[in-house]
């Protein structure tokens, strides 16, 4: 048996194929499709019927939300958007007296326990919490503290 010989090249690796680069036209059009058109509030929202709206392969769409959104899968991205929409409903002191449920469905939750759930994951407090502190009124606003004003 001959020695190789420690100047011998490695064998030639297979070439790595390149990512293919995520589409800015079509992040844009996913973007418009949220905030403008908050596609996420409909039930039943799929990956595949987000890519037959957009006209793309599944796996097109998958490689956006991914790779070039950063979202670890669909559900973490359609779920932004939910929380987001439910996190300014109860912000809303206009909405007080609107149910959390009321607020999780028509973010596009079907129910209220993944809703709490995500919410709680999401900010650290249930919305109900969120709500009583984003509507509370500033300390500092009672009628006793603000000064006389004398009109004249």
């Amino acid at each position: 048996m001959v020695p190789q010989s420690r100047s011998e090249a490695p064998p030639a690796l297979e070439p790595k194929i390149a990512p293919q680069a995520v589409n800015p036209l079509l992040l844009r059009r996913l973007e418009q499709l949220m905030t403008k058109e908050r596609i996420f509030r409909q039930e039943g929202m799929t990956i595949g019927a987000l890519a037959s709206r957009l006209a793309v392969p599944e796996e097109r769409l998958r490689r956006a939300i991914n790779e070039g959104l950063g979202y670890r899968n669909f559900n973490a991205f359609i779920n932004h958007y939910r929380l987001e929409d439910a996190k300014a409903a109860l912000s809303d002191p206009s909405q007080r007296d609107v149910p959390v449920l009321t607020i999780a469905m028509d973010a596009g939750f079907q129910s209220l326990g993944p809703f709490n759930r995500a919410f709680k994951a999401d900010t650290g407090m249930t919305p109900t919490e969120y709500r009583k502190g984003r509507n509370a009124p500033p300390a500092d606003a009672s009628p006793s503290s603000e000064p006389d004003r004398e009109i004249g």
